[in-house]
């Protein structure tokens, strides 16, 4: 669209319009035919249509707003620019590139110059009955695991309340590392960098930078369905293992975290590039969504899927996909299908894809818990009556 065009979709004046362009609220590229004068996101200038709509009908603005509709809370973790994640006031995938899912923690935690990291390591052999446990049964997916190790620590923290401070810090650090541990099956104290540990109890070294990488890209999302879940559970001052607990079994579903084991499923079977494509163009014919393919919240790529998709090259099946998703229907990985790669490029355990989503996550839970804590507020929406 013209300047003129979308101006008067918007009902506003070209200098609101050009103000929207500053915010990224809509976006621009030169006119290929007119000097100095520019084209206008057509869907972008809808979308600002419809949140102008849903602010003057209440009601709508409050029914959409647990669907991804006007923001329910306020935060200084993670926001979105575009197509661009910023934890704090650091930009997420540049951050990637050589901190290590502690700095994530410190970072998105506030701690300051303490260093949460620093106290008495996780040791799962304190956990009374735990190495029992884990030698004779555990659960075959990492949140299920996870949450075991967790449901055994409840009792052992006391109940705290109101703003961080060092002992709680410790408190999430070693919540953490039990989270690691009960994953990747590390039953030694966790005294070094997490991704070396997970490397190294999964014995694949080589993958232990992509692993830190895919760690600290996954460290929070801002109000997913988990960290929400979450920051609920926290409101009501629950104790922090139980909020990870929360957490833990909300991105277990295979519309959230789980969503890399359906990736997985699609691909089972297919074992030759051409046989990838027919798959892709027979599930895009049907009409039906091709898993580990597009994001809600960026307009066009997922950064996260982008910088790990640079380091971690999908192998021929998967590449196959990748390229018949594009040219089929312009879609573009999101960060389940670079976790699969990433799983499939080191041949890591089954669901390792789903237990880095967790390992990493559980950071930015216990920075929501944080924040919701210190508000003092406790979540509590409202619900429409329909008759049946």
């Amino acid at each position: 669209m013209d300047a003129e065009a979308a101006a008067k979709a918007l009902g506003v004046s070209r200098n609101t319009l050009y103000a929207y362009v500053s915010r990224g609220l809509v976006r621009s590229s030169p006119h290929p035919s007119i000097a100095k004068a520019s084209l206008y996101d057509a869907a972008d200038v809808q979308a600002l249509i419809t949140r102008k709509a849903r602010m003057r009908r209440p009601r709508a603005a409050a029914a959409s707003a647990l669907e991804g509709g006007l923001p329910v809370l306020k935060t200084r973790i993670t926001h979105f620019e575009g197509d661009r994640v910023f934890y704090r006031s650091r930009e997420a995938t540049s951050f990637s590139r050589e901190a290590t899912l502690e700095d994530a923690a410190r970072l998105l935690w506030n701690s300051g110059d303490v260093d949460p990291f620093r106290e008495a390591p996780f040791d799962p052999r304190e956990v009374p009955g735990w190495i029992e446990i884990s030698t004779r049964f555990l659960p075959p997916k990492a949140p299920d695991r996870a949450s075991l190790l967790l449901s055994l620590l409840t009792t052992r923290e006391p109940p705290s309340a109101g703003k961080p401070n060092t002992q709680a810090f410790g408190a999430a650090a070693r919540l953490v590392q039990a989270v690691v541990a009960a994953i990747v099956g590390i039953d030694r104290p966790l005294d070094g960098p997490i991704h070396e540990k997970i490397a190294s109890a999964w014995r694949k070294p080589k993958a232990a930078d992509a692993i830190r990488r895919a760690l600290v890209l996954l460290a929070d999302h801002e109000l997913n369905a988990s960290t929400f879940a979450v920051r609920v559970i926290a409101s009501t001052s629950a104790r922090l293992t139980h909020c990870v607990l929360g957490g833990l079994a909300a991105v277990s579903g295979p519309r959230h975290g789980g969503a890399s084991d359906r990736v997985r499923a699609f691909l089972e079977g297919i074992e030759t590039s051409e046989d990838a494509a027919l798959a892709v163009g027979a599930r895009l014919e049907r009409g039906e969504r091709l898993p580990g393919f597009g994001h809600s919240y960026y307009r066009d790529e997922d950064p996260r899927a982008v910088e790990l998709l640079s380091i971690v090259k999908p192998d021929e099946v998967m590449a196959a996909v990748r390229d018949t998703a594009r040219s089929m229907a312009g879609l573009e990985p999101n960060v389940d299908f670079a976790l699969l790669a990433l799983e499939r490029r080191f041949a890591l355990p089954a669901g390792a894809a789903l237990g880095l989503f967790a390992m990493g996550r559980s950071v930015g839970w216990l920075a929501h818990v944080f924040e919701q804590r210190a508000s003092g507020t406790l979540i509590r929406p409202r619900a429409e009556f329909v008759l049946e």
